[in-house]
């Protein structure tokens, strides 16, 4: 209850910050607001724009225990093994990978050594090398040191321990054979053997095991060598080395030459949330966005059967193939003329809105021009819809007649090219019947697309036609169906004029991001789309933009990435004349920072990034929309563009069937729906402050705390040296 409420309060006070703020600085906020974390070193870096992810590449069958396949750990070491300037908002990656920045970082250190420590450590090797007579009791007084006596007697110490151990197990061993039932009573005889014989032979046993002990502790005391071994395995260094060790061991060569570096994604059924809630219906497309694919259509169709008629002239003697041509031109003359008469009952208006109207007439099965729903009317011809009675009253009989006649001459057109191929087959003119014959399956084809397109528009006519009135009540039209386990919802709702708001956030990218640009999701766009935004940045600055998104965090976890190395950098030489990371201790994210952080080697790393899936985003006015704008929308929405941060799929068909977003429009509104999901941006970690000193720094050179790596061999030498003289003089003749 009390995270409900806290959750409300966030909202309604960044509602409250919304007239102050870009749009993109109200999505950054909503993001982090709900995503979010305590990590005061870790910040959000949000993608313009976002990129799109497809599921299939990270997909096994985690269901059934599958093990990784080499293809998803290379895809997932791409993924988040890649590196982002210190910003908050960003074009994209720099181009650097992870792991090399962090080796190269490593390489730049070298650690300190403590003189102290080293001193002392260097007493401890003399007390551990120090002759020590002993007789092992074989006769001979052995003379070796106080760590090789040590060591004997505890491994004698050990065996006899071991030997003690394999007794018992030989017994309850011996006890298994003798009882194998898995019985009540069969337990109960081979515990009692066992306690008897236990009783009679383990305290010899033991005795013996002390008795070993007893010689170790006559000489240095187990407890007082681990300490010893502590000592002179303590200091700083050795971490940089097991960090280069364990990056050169694990990364696997990939057959473009580079390395893959393994990632652990949390949860690691993530690729599984990469699904949509969206139903066919959510997705299904407005009228009027229809009937301009329709008309595509219609004008391939128009062109095939154009091409198709051209082989007719080529069979002069064929009766029922001269007919069917005579009613292809007949058909085709009558459907001109009832053009030409539609045409002139409206002449502000192309032949081409004048087609669109009339697919659109068969798609619904009207038989009356005036039945077509007003707000596709409006859209076709570039009017307003309160102008739409009048002009559907003018096109009126005229509207059907061209409806009747486009339909007849179709028909023909079908017939005729079948007779042209039966007569090819019968003539066996195999070049004419080959030529024909892809366009004859063009045409079935075309016809197959026309009528499932025709489909779809009757669909959402009716749909559209109960969604404008069920629009007025519903304001959370943009919330997804269904919020699925693991992630948040987000509802936005901003206006026209905060979009082309530059953002007060620290960017790598320049203010090309905001304005038209942003708009349009960092895809290119036409000029007509971006003139057409342009004027409704004019004339709707007031339009209402809402957003709806489901959002998710994916953790990063590299077992061999350990970022705590940097921790130390007080205790370590720079050998570059580089930082890592900024030297000053920062206690928040500032402009400042960020231009700091951006100048050095390795200033930052992703430890997550966040997912989004199910994005609607509505435009609404309070007055009828203006129709350049909408269809700018659709336009660059079925070229798989993209709005904001949120991308489509850029792809080049004109087709948005084959797109990843769909369009519906009204008259009031504009709904874009995407059906892929992306990444938002990544969570970036600051690396520690890289406190170390440069080791060409004279003030570093000139302090006795630390001695050089010179001074460490040279001292260690003298030890050994001094060794040598005392204790084996003789044997190595010095």
């Amino acid at each position: 209850m009390e995270y409900e409420q806290n959750q409300l309060r966030t909202a309604k006070n960044l509602q409250d910050n919304a007239s102050t703020q870009s749009f993109a600085d109200q999505l950054y906020e909503q993001i982090t607001s709900v995503i979010g974390g305590s990590n005061a070193n870790q910040f959000f870096c949000m993608s313009l724009p976002g990129t799109l992810i497809d599921a299939s590449q990270y997909a096994y069958d985690i269901d059934n225990n599958e093990p990784k396949p080499a293809y998803v750990r290379a895809n997932e070491s791409k993924l988040v093994n890649k590196l982002f300037d210190a910003c908050q908002m960003t074009a994209s990656d720099n181009g650097r990978h992870l792991s090399t920045q962090y080796k190269t970082a490593l390489d730049m250190l070298t650690p300190k050594l403590n003189s102290k420590l080293f001193e002392a450590k260097n007493k401890l090797r003399e007390v551990l090398m120090t002759p020590y007579p002993y007789n092992f009791g074989d006769g001979k007084q052995d003379v070796l040191t106080l760590e090789q006596v040590f060591y004997r007697l505890y491994s004698d110490y050990v065996e006899a321990k071991q030997q003690w151990a394999e007794k018992q197990v030989a017994k309850k061993n011996a006890l298994e054979k003798k009882y194998p039932e898995h019985t009540a009573e069969a337990y109960k005889q081979r515990n009692n053997e066992f306690l008897d014989w236990y009783e009679i032979t383990a305290e010899a046993e033991v005795l013996g095991v002390d008795e070993k002990l007893g010689k170790v502790l006559s000489v240095f005391s187990p407890g007082d060598m681990e300490i010893i071994n502590g000592i002179l395995d303590s200091g700083v260094g050795r971490e940089i080395a097991e960090a280069r060790s364990t990056i050169s061991n694990v990364g696997k060569m990939n057959p473009d030459g580079g390395h893959v570096f393994p990632v652990q994604l949390y949860p690691e059924n993530w690729f599984t949330l990469l699904n949509t809630s969206f139903t066919p219906v959510d997705l299904l497309e407005s009228p009027a966005a229809l009937a301009q694919q329709l008309a595509i259509l219609v004008a391939q169709r128009s062109n095939i059967t154009s091409n198709i008629n051209s082989f007719l002239a080529i069979i002069p003697d064929e009766e029922d193939v001269q007919a069917l041509k005579k009613a292809y031109d007949e058909s085709e003359t009558a459907f001109k003329t009832a053009f030409d008469a539609l045409q002139k009952t409206y002449v502000n208006t192309t032949v081409d809105m004048l087609k669109t109207l009339v697919d659109v007439m068969a798609s619904q099965a009207l038989d009356d021009v005036t039945k077509v729903l007003p707000s596709t009317v409006a859209r076709i011809f570039g009017v307003e819809v309160d102008k739409v009675k009048d002009l559907l009253t003018t096109l009126g009989e005229n509207g059907k007649k061209c409806l009747d006649a486009q339909n007849n001459l179709i028909d023909k057109a079908q017939k005729a090219t079948d007779a042209a191929m039966r007569y090819f087959e019968e003539k066996n003119k195999l070049q004419f019947k080959s030529m024909l014959s892809p366009l004859q399956q063009q045409l079935e084809n075309t016809n197959q697309d026309i009528e499932a397109l025709k489909e779809k528009i009757r669909l959402a006519t009716v749909l559209q036609a109960s969604k404008e009135t069920a629009e007025k009540a519903d304001e959370n039209e943009v919330a997804p169906n269904h919020v699925p386990e693991n992630f948040t919802q987000i509802i936005l709702t901003s206006s026209l004029k905060e979009a082309n708001q530059a953002s007060s956030s620290y960017t790598s990218a320049s203010s090309s991001n905001y304005g038209v640009s942003f708009f349009f999701g960092g895809y290119s766009s036409s000029s007509s789309h971006k003139e057409a935004v342009n004027q409704a940045f004019a004339s709707s600055s007031e339009m209402s933009i809402q957003i709806g998104l489901s959002v998710a965090k994916v953790q990063i976890g590299r077992e061999w990435f350990n970022p705590g190395v940097f921790l130390l950098t007080e205790d370590m030489y720079n050998t570059s004349s580089k930082s890592i990371a900024p030297a000053k201790d920062y206690q928040d994210f500032s402009n400042e920072r960020f231009k700091e952080m951006n100048q050095c080697v390795f200033p930052c790393f992703p430890t997550a990034f966040v997912i989004a899936r199910d994005v609607t985003i509505k435009f609404t006015t309070a007055t009828a929309m203006s129709n350049s704008f909408a269809q700018s929308i659709e336009e660059h929405s079925s070229r798989g563009g993209g709005f904001f941060i949120f991308g489509g799929s850029r792809s080049s068909s004109s087709s948005s069937a084959q797109n990843n977003s769909s369009v519906q429009s009204s008259a009031n509104s504009v709904t874009v729906r995407f059906t892929n999901p992306q990444i938002l941006g990544y969570y970036l970690e600051a690396t520690a402050a890289d406190k170390s000193v440069s080791i060409n720094n004279a003030e570093a050179s000139g302090n006795k705390d630390f001695i050089s790596i010179f001074e460490f061999v040279t001292k260690f030498q003298e030890m050994l040296d001094d060794y040598n003289k005392k204790y084996n003089k003789q044997t190595l003749n010095l």
